[in-house]
């Protein structure tokens, strides 16, 4: 435990910046020699969790939502994926009494006709605005990224930009690609990162969507206050709408239920981190055997975590149903999702705060973890391959296994950066005891934890 906590210190990660957010900018056509008016960017000021809305009505006249929010998972290909939509609402009529039911785009054309005016005429569109202009592209741009904020420079951003023929006349807005640039809201570097949709023109009643993925499980983004920013002309204006932040408003479980999961792929490539939850002084049991990491320091675990014996955590994460139980392959796969259900308990036991519910807000078909593991455990591994294939243990510990990490206000520094090895170093992933379990090659042969494996070692 000791060399886990030093572990952790070393990896502890970098404090997320509070309000952490999302720019998301509308720029609209503007005379190339004007400099823009910056925006207020104290919009969001006051706005809380309870107040913040996913959807607004710019200045310049456009409805935009923020469409959908998806956390990232915890496999190691997570990714955080966030849907704007921008849209052109439909036109309106003038209330007037110099246009009277004109159609209308915004509220300056209801208020004037020839020589006769109405100063207080409105035009009934979603969004009206006193003067509309058209959309010429649609930019997004991020916190600084670095040490202050929960992102990286290595942090990979994608997205892509769709049209929507939201009216339904077969007539689709014009847009460009997803691309990095700069937003002319902002001088310098001021602005942080840029993405942006090119080329964009929408008519009344479509829409653009843009969709933002930023890669990895350990981002901790959620989502929080960002701040809304029209280019009409020259002036950019801002306003406050739901987005990408450090400090999320959505938290997987703010209460006092803690549960941190990771795959049985990710136990098996990260041998520095499984070492710390299944020492040969505290292993984890599967099905009545113990299990455990007990080999010499191999330059980057210590101890190692070796394949080729009956009390390997690896054997018990890695065999192959299919080459070396051919009899009864749900058996071996019932006995990887064990090991790594058994190591996601442990980890969280030792890494939530004192006092804390570990996984019982978690459930499957009724049943939470427990119940599973009483079920599974019991009678289900030592039976047949028919039972074991009904049972709904396998089904039940994969989901478990890519269950949502809850009761964290942070990644622990362990996970949030698994690329250090025990030594400090970085070393990615390894995977090289996690495949030789899979019973292909000699030694270690065919192993399967607890049967006698076809054709290869006996563990009974």
């Amino acid at each position: 435990m000791k060399r886990l906590m030093r572990k952790m210190a070393r990896l502890s990660p970098v404090k997320a910046r509070p309000g952490g957010s999302l720019l998301i900018l509308m720029a609209l056509p503007s005379i190339a020699y004007a400099v823009p008016t910056p925006p207020d960017m104290s919009v969001c000021t006051n706005i809380t969790c309870e107040t913040l809305t996913n959807n607004v009505c710019s200045e310049a006249g456009f409805s935009i939502a923020l469409k959908s929010y998806t956390p990232a998972t915890t496999q190691n290909s997570g990714a955080a994926t966030y849907v704007y939509e921008i849209c052109s609402p439909t036109p309106g009529t003038c209330s007037s009494l110099v246009r009277p039911g004109e159609s209308c785009l915004d509220n300056s054309f209801c208020r004037s006709k020839g020589q006769l005016s109405d100063p207080g005429a409105s035009c009934s569109r979603e969004c009206s605005a006193d003067t509309f202009r058209g959309l010429s592209h649609f930019d997004a741009t991020f916190p600084a990224l670095g040490t202050s904020t929960c992102l990286s420079s290595q942090t990979a951003i994608s997205g892509s930009c769709s049209a929507v023929d939201k009216n339904n006349n077969g007539i689709f807005p014009t847009v460009g690609s997803f691309v990095r640039g700069d937003a002319s809201c902002f001088d310098g570097d001021s602005s942080g990162f840029t993405v942006k949709c090119e080329n964009t023109s929408i008519e009344p009643g479509d829409c653009v969507e843009m969709t933002l993925t930023i890669a990895g499980e350990t981002t901790e983004l959620g989502r929080g206050t960002s701040v809304v920013v029209d280019k009409e002309a020259t002036a950019c204006t801002a306003s406050c709408l739901g987005g990408p932040s450090c400090d999320s408003c959505d938290p997987d479980d703010p209460g006092p239920n803690s549960c941190l999961t990771r795959t049985l792929g990710f136990w098996g490539s990260h041998p520095w981190i499984t070492n710390d939850f299944a020492t040969k002084e505290s292993p984890i049991t599967v099905c009545g055997k113990t299990l455990f990491c007990g080999g010499p320091d191999d330059g980057m675990s210590n101890p190692s975590c070796l394949a080729g014996s009956c009390d390997s955590i690896m054997e018990g994460l890695g065999s192959n149903p299919g080459t070396e139980l051919s009899t009864n392959q749900p058996y071996v796969t019932l006995i990887k999702q064990l090991t790594a259900a058994k190591l996601n308990l442990k980890a969280t036991q030792a890494l939530a705060d004192p006092g804390s519910n570990i996984c019982t807000d978690w459930s499957y078909g009724g049943k939470d973890i427990y119940q599973w593991l009483t079920l599974c455990e019991g009678s289900i591994c030592s039976g047949t391959k028919a039972q074991i294939s009904t049972s709904g243990c396998i089904e039940a510990l994969d989901a478990f296994n890519n269950h949502q990490d809850s009761g964290f206000d942070q990644t622990p520094g362990v996970f949030a950066r698994p690329s250090l090895n025990d030594h400090g170093q970085v070393s990615g992933a390894d995977s090289s005891e996690f495949t030789r379990a899979q019973g292909k090659s000699t030694p270690p042969g065919k192993l399967v934890i607890g049967k006698f494996a076809t054709g290869g070692t006996n563990c009974q």
